[in-house]
């Protein structure tokens, strides 16, 4: 009874996230409990995992178009030859299995890399050092804005076919020019990202006695340079590969 009582605390904790953060956080500072952000980690990998199921048939037949394309550099291959090629491709087998490890291995990864950033960056705005201990729940809290994400991003990928729908700011701006600084980098302000951050930094201001507008100022930096290094990168490969 107890270990139920304890679950329908926790859930109930993790619904104020998406309303009421701040009583959120408040009440995980007076009461940090290591199962109860394991359990954050296990929903949000679990629901991330199922949407990987849900889309690998988007992403089966979007590799299987990407093959048909390549068939016409290839004049050699017979029409036998492709159909067995274009048939194995949309085989379930190990890359398919890897593929679907690696999406909620990427959410620990996730919340790893944006704690050791949170924990620097409250350090820098608050003046005293912060302890993981804390740092870690408060990231595994923020870290649930992915379970709306994927949700939303799961039925838009099956809505439009494409495995990488939009939800940027540019879709409602509706910018024409490709060419410009704005669109280059545009589609790396997600709007779930900024949600992620506003919670992460409320999070550590709250916790930790400090300002949550310097905290979401210095995350906002470190973010802003991640999507231009991301996506520069990948533009980049666009041009070299």
């Amino acid at each position: 009874m107890n270990a139920s009582t304890d679950l329908a605390r926790y859930a109930g904790r993790w619904l104020q996230v998406f309303y009421r953060p701040g009583k959120a956080f408040a009440d995980l500072e007076t009461e940090p409990s290591p199962t109860e952000w394991m359990l954050v980690l296990i929903l949000v990998m679990s629901v991330v995992l199922c949407a990987g199921i849900v889309t690998l048939p988007v992403a089966l037949d979007t590799e299987r178009a990407l093959i048909e394309t390549e068939f016409q550099s290839y004049s050699d291959l017979n029409a036998d030859q492709q159909s067995v090629i274009l048939r194995e491709a949309v085989q379930f087998d190990h890359r398919q299995l890897i593929g679907l490890l690696i999406m909620p291995a990427s959410v620990c990864f996730m919340v790893a890399a944006w704690s050791v950033v949170g924990k620097h960056c409250g350090e820098l705005t608050f003046g005293k050092p912060l302890q993981y201990g804390k740092v870690f729940p408060i990231t595994g809290y923020a870290s649930l804005v992915l379970v709306p994400e994927t949700i939303v991003k799961t039925s838009l990928v099956l809505l439009s076919g494409s495995l990488d729908p939009p939800v940027h700011p540019g879709v409602f701006l509706n910018d024409t020019d490709p060419e410009t600084l704005w669109s280059l980098f545009q589609p790396g302000v997600d709007f779930f990202g900024i949600w992620f951050l506003f919670l992460l930094g409320l999070g550590l201001a709250r916790t930790f006695r400090g300002s949550a507008k310097l905290t979401w100022l210095a995350l906002g930096l470190v973010w802003a340079m991640w999507i231009v290094i991301r996506r520069t990168i990948e533009l980049l490969g666009t041009v070299y590969v």
